[in-house]
């Protein structure tokens, strides 16, 4: 199994995510890590495990589209060894991969983002889709992202997120009955190991965590990460 830090940055700085309350995220305690600084804040985790992938969100973007003014790119040329997964809150084709280097995907979040059908038609544009569940239900736009055959899907539950209540079952087979072919990474609520031998014998082999990270609740000794 592979797991995914999740990094969410608010006006530059590493927040610590609770309840999926965006207005109510922190700059992250130093009693929980010595910087919100992100450079400084992914040495801090390359200290647990030698992570391969770490998800990135820019909350302020995610709010109000803004490709300017965030550390994203500082981000993905300092850790260039890192395959990150992007989400900015693009809202169309446009704005998709507009950062710098090639260690990177973008994350196509239900959330904010409208021009499916260009992003259907353009066949060659890698990206992985997130299917971002609020109250159970999908947040979206539109309903479109129904037409798209992701190789990755994201079932993102945001009320979950930092929340350590464990991961919404419910919302993962929704996204299994919508994408069947699609490899699923889960995001939102993972508290321990014992989730995630759960989570590999119902298949899911990728997940997104940053609280249990930040708890030690893992044993990276274990076989079953890679």
């Amino acid at each position: 199994m592979k797991l995914i830090p999740a990094i969410d940055l608010k006006n530059n700085k590493v927040v610590l995510a609770k309840n999926g309350s965006r207005d109510k995220y922190i700059e992250i305690p130093k009693n929980i890590a010595p910087s919100s600084s992100p450079i400084a804040f992914i040495k801090h985790l390359l200290s647990f495990h030698h992570f391969s992938t770490i998800y990135l969100a820019d909350l302020d973007s995610i709010n109000i589209f803004n490709s300017y003014g965030n550390k994203i790119n500082e981000i993905i040329s300092t850790y260039k060894h890192i395959n990150f997964i992007i989400d900015n809150g693009v809202n169309n084709y446009s704005q998709i991969n507009i950062y710098e280097g090639t260690n990177y995907k973008q994350i196509i979040g239900t959330e904010t983002y409208i021009e499916y059908k260009k992003l259907q038609n353009n066949t060659t544009t890698k990206y992985i889709l997130s299917l971002d569940y609020k109250n159970n239900a999908i947040l979206s736009k539109n309903n479109e992202y129904t037409m798209l055959k992701p190789s990755d899907v994201i079932c993102m539950s945001i009320d979950n997120i930092g929340t350590l209540n464990g991961p919404s079952y419910k919302n993962l087979e929704s996204t299994k009955k919508l994408y069947p072919n699609s490899n699923i990474i889960v995001s939102g609520g993972l508290r321990n190991m014992e989730d995630l031998f759960k989570l590999r014998e119902k298949g899911y082999n990728d997940i997104i965590s940053l609280t249990a990270i930040l708890e030690k609740k893992i044993n990276y000794n274990n076989k079953l990460l890679i």
